[in-house]
């Protein structure tokens, strides 16, 4: 009990010797302030990208293969048929082929990208639709002129308007609009909402080609993934043997492995450099301690010289530099904080600062305090009562 009431009076005389000096106080917790608020936001930063990639990866499912086609040579191609070839009867699969065309209603025209696709585009890439419906088996095969548009593409060419059962021209052609889908919002691989989907045998009219540039595969048991693979693999060898760098093979779950080794390594840099900050600010306050020692020499000579001992000298700088560390961690803390969330609120890439995040804040600018803090208090606590109290 005696030694909480010392480390009370400690911690009290320390806070009463910093308001002392607000002015010199405040620009000593300079450093730690920004220190700690850059590694609050660099990091909670980190962790966003992260979990974005990683939740968009996964809405995908790690039981997804894309093989992507690309080649110089006019006389390969990849086409829907081959593609089709690859599947197996426990898997669906969906090529996706893009261009961007010439959109025209009576009231807009603009260019905007159109994608075929068939029937099971909207199962693996988590479509939903607003209304109508999506594109049918029969429309693949009798490559009808319809297309399911996105949200965006909906309020861009049909203000306030149903665009069901009306009409659209892509490349002046007419399309009927079947359905709208869900707004989907912005992803790494692009937003559904400012696009156009048409059959994937209506494309190939279309844009003059019966090439596929990519193609989704998408079993119901991930442990087949790695199976999978490689008999694709081995297919898209025997459909192209004296060119195989016209394809890659891609497991979802690998990617998403990859990405996730990306933005871990990403938030520790990050958290490296905010760290860098809360160095300087270390730096600063024990140079400031240094000259807090010298400028209370005497005070320092007076409470030997009644009876303070070293260790209790040493202690109560050690409690200031602790202290200063704490309450510039402490601001710089609600500082990252707010600034997480006004980032959350005026944009649509959500921040969330973790526990673990003030943790390593807190524990950092205690460090801090510690490290930097012990030789300024050494210094006070080496001082001859005698010599401190002939100091001027």
């Amino acid at each position: 009990m005696e030694q909480i009431m010392s480390l009370f009076q400690s911690v009290k005389l320390a806070l009463k010797q910093l308001l002392s000096a607000k002015f010199r106080t405040f620009l000593t917790m300079l450093g730690i302030i920004i220190g700690v608020f850059s590694v609050i936001l660099l990091v909670s930063i980190g962790e966003a990208i992260s979990k974005n990639v990683s939740t968009q990866l996964g809405d995908m499912g790690s039981n997804l293969v894309s093989i992507s086609f690309y080649s110089d040579n006019p006389n390969e191609k990849f086409t829907y048929n081959d593609a089709k070839s690859l599947l197996n009867e426990a898997e669906i699969g969906s090529p996706e082929v893009m261009q961007t065309k010439e959109v025209r209603t009576s009231e807009k025209t603009a260019n905007s990208q159109v994608t075929g696709i068939n029937e099971d585009y909207a199962t693996i890439k988590n479509l939903e639709l607003a209304s109508g419906r999506f594109c049918s088996n029969v429309d693949v095969r009798y490559a009808q002129k319809v297309t399911v548009i996105g949200a965006e593409i909906a309020k861009t060419y049909f203000k306030n308007q149903n665009p069901v059962g009306k009409h659209l021209q892509i490349a002046g052609a007419r399309y009927l609009v079947i359905g709208v889908l869900e707004e989907k919002g912005e992803s790494l691989f692009g937003s559904a909402d400012q696009k156009l989907f048409i059959p994937i045998s209506a494309a190939e009219r279309l844009f003059k080609t019966d090439s596929v540039d990519l193609f989704y595969i998408q079993t119901n048991n991930t442990e087949q993934v790695p199976a999978i693979v490689k008999q694709v693999k081995q297919k898209m060898s025997q459909l192209f043997p004296n060119n195989k760098d016209a394809y890659t093979v891609v497991n979802q779950q690998e990617a998403l492995d990859t990405f996730d080794s990306i933005t871990s390594t990403l938030t520790i840099g990050l958290g490296a450099i905010a760290g860098i900050s809360l160095l300087v600010g270390g730096i600063g306050i024990m140079n400031i301690m240094l000259v807090s020692v010298t400028e209370r020499t005497r005070e320092i000579g007076i409470r030997k010289a009644i009876g303070a001992s070293g260790g209790d000298i040493l202690r109560q700088f050690l409690i200031e530099a602790i202290v200063l560390s704490l309450l510039g961690g402490g601001i710089g803390i609600l500082l990252g904080v707010f600034s997480a969330q006004m980032v959350t609120a005026v944009s649509s890439f959500e921040m969330h600062v973790s526990a673990s995040t003030i943790l390593l804040a807190v524990g950092f600018s205690m460090f801090i305090g510690v490290v930097f803090g012990v030789v300024p208090a050494r210094k006070a606590s080496k001082k001859m009562p005698i010599d401190a109290l002939r100091a001027d």
